[in-house]
């Protein structure tokens, strides 16, 4: 049976001092909403913490306005899955969002926690015993990606259903951290490298994401998988078209 690690649980009752407590613990403190990602990949020790800071602090509503919609980032994927007015004017990102794994997973997973879901790789994606008979690769304990030896970049590729949906829609997210609060593109938010794949900053916690369409907009989500639920994408295909 795998195990979770000991680690301290933080509550901060606000994003500024979640971020102010990610900014003093450092890289062994981490973000933890729903979970759904997160506590697998500690009982693999694909990840070290001595602390996680809870973000169960963070609204749940979607409110709609006349031309966009903001989507607080502790919403459940179920919820923006259901939810009348994403399915009616952004049902794209409705179907990204009812197509993650599987529904009790829905039911925990935030629309935040997927816009920062980690990378993947089959190399990567292992128990810790598993990854040191194969030596290791470079995005966890080891110099070199097995994917491509010899590449000087890892090659783990993107998991998420919604991020894709909320580029194709135009997406703003606002994130909070030590410094202060700033909006950024969803197209902003990624580095085309599987190691290093966020632009924001380690203290930053996503709060929010905003979406914009014209009364002409329609969007749509198809994704590819082995099975009908549980899988991440094999590949995902959104589009966003305006008529």
């Amino acid at each position: 049976m795998l195990r979770l690690p000991r680690f301290n649980y933080l509550r901060p009752a606000t994003a500024h001092e979640a971020a102010r407590m990610a900014a003093e613990l450092g890289p062994r403190a981490m973000f933890v909403a729903g979970g759904t990602d997160l506590f697998p990949k500690l009982k693999r020790r694909q990840f070290e913490v001595d602390s996680l800071i809870g973000l169960d602090f963070l609204p749940r509503a979607i409110r709609n306005g006349s031309d966009e919609c903001v989507i607080d980032a502790g919403v459940t994927l179920a919820h923006a899955s259901h939810d009348p007015n994403l399915n009616e004017r952004f049902s794209g990102y409705a179907e990204a969002a009812g197509h993650v794994s599987s529904p009790p997973l829905r039911n925990a997973g935030t629309i935040g926690g997927n816009l920062c879901v980690d990378t993947r790789c089959n190399y990567y994606d292992m128990t810790y015993e598993w990854r040191k008979a194969a030596g290791f690769c470079l995005k966890k304990d080891g110099d070199i990606c097995l994917v491509a030896p010899s590449s000087p970049r890892c090659w783990a590729v993107s998991s998420s259903d919604t991020a894709p949906m909320a580029i194709a829609l135009g997406g703003v997210v606002t994130l909070v951290g030590a410094s202060g609060e700033r909006e950024l593109p969803v197209t902003a938010l990624y580095r085309d490298d599987g190691d290093r794949y966020m632009a924001k900053q380690p203290d930053e916690v996503v709060t929010g994401l905003r979406l914009r369409r014209s009364p002409n907009t329609r969007s749509a989500y198809v994704k590819l998988r082995r099975r009908g639920s549980i899988d991440f994408p094999i590949a995902g295909a959104a589009v966003a078209v305006e008529l």
